[in-house]
């Protein structure tokens, strides 16, 4: 297997294009993902150390697994362990864990989305158990339309006739999620219209599609070229996955993803500390091994 396949489906505006899909290198996703680890979803990752330039490059691909509650085995790239999903019935659960192991592939010696268990996050956070779902969720509008351009005060006052009011992209954060579909129905047609396209194209499942298979339909998505998709559109679901991809890998493990704590060892965030040392702030060589909440909470209890 060759190491190309491992390179998560990130595609570079205005590549050119040729047989293959653009592609961004993981060291560059992880590098330009700092931003939206401290978005909602993600708490205990508030702030991200710079990656530490170790290889990116990936070793053999981690086999899907069997998806949370099946008789026989826990959710994909979990190995044994029996973990039950809160929302995802089993097909979902694979599908969406095939989707971000492409956003963010990794191994067992080199975790990426799969290893870290970030459908587990997704999972959780559907499910309800993540606040990150439930509070400043708006289904009516005004909707916000994120505009790249300054916009002023008057401006993202005043709603147009379309139910839209004009919102920084700086300022996005502030107004939560926004649409007319639930996070869970997002989710529920996103995955429907993935496989539906599938078929349309290769004529199987998303999960059954070989890798280079699969990179081409979410590069489609994220160039918003697919047909099928009607609320959400492809680029909207990719962003989505993205998004989620990112909140479950460097969130806390306390939300379901960041299994063993694998997006802090690979970018080497320190995790929940109670205090650095003069010294320690000093040391430009000094590290920590990272520790969740949960270890923190139980180190103090002792």
């Amino acid at each position: 297997m060759s190491d190309s396949e491992h390179d998560p489906v990130v595609p570079t505006r205005g590549a050119s294009h040729d047989d293959r899909p653009p592609r961004l290198s993981r060291r560059i996703f992880l590098k330009s993902s700092g931003a939206a680890v401290a978005s909602a979803g993600a708490a205990a990752a508030s702030s991200v150390a710079v990656f530490d330039g170790r290889s990116a490059m990936a070793q053999d691909a981690t086999p899907a697994a069997t998806p949370a509650g099946a008789p026989t085995g826990g959710m994909p790239g979990m190995g044994t362990e029996e973990r039950p999903t809160a929302f995802f019935n089993l097909h979902e659960a694979e599908t969406v864990d095939a989707l971000v192991s492409r956003i963010l592939p990794g191994s067992a010696d080199d975790p990426g989305a799969r290893e870290a268990g970030v459908v587990f996050y997704i999972d959780q956070a559907l499910g309800g158990s993540n606040l990150g779902f439930t509070l400043k969720t708006y289904t009516q509008g005004p909707f916000s339309l994120i505009s790249e351009e300054p916009v002023t005060v008057e401006a993202s006052s005043s709603r147009d006739i379309y139910e839209f009011v004009n919102v920084a992209a700086d300022q996005a954060a502030r107004y939560g999620f926004q649409s007319v579909l639930t996070p869970q129905e997002i989710y529920r047609r996103g995955i429907a219209f993935v496989d539906a396209y599938a078929q349309s194209q290769f004529q199987n499942d998303f999960i059954a599609l070989t890798t280079e298979q699969q990179d081409e339909i979410l590069t489609a998505m994220d160039e918003d070229t697919v047909s099928g998709f009607e609320g959400p559109s492809g680029k909207a679901f990719f962003t989505q996955l993205r998004n989620h991809t990112i909140e479950g890998m460097f969130g806390d493990p306390m939300y379901g993803g960041n299994r063993d704590l694998a997006g802090w060892k690979l970018i080497g965030y320190p995790g929940a500390q109670r205090f650095y040392t003069p010294e320690d702030i000093k040391n430009p060589g000094f590290t920590r091994d990272p520790q969740s909440l949960a270890q923190l909470i139980a180190k103090e209890g002792h």
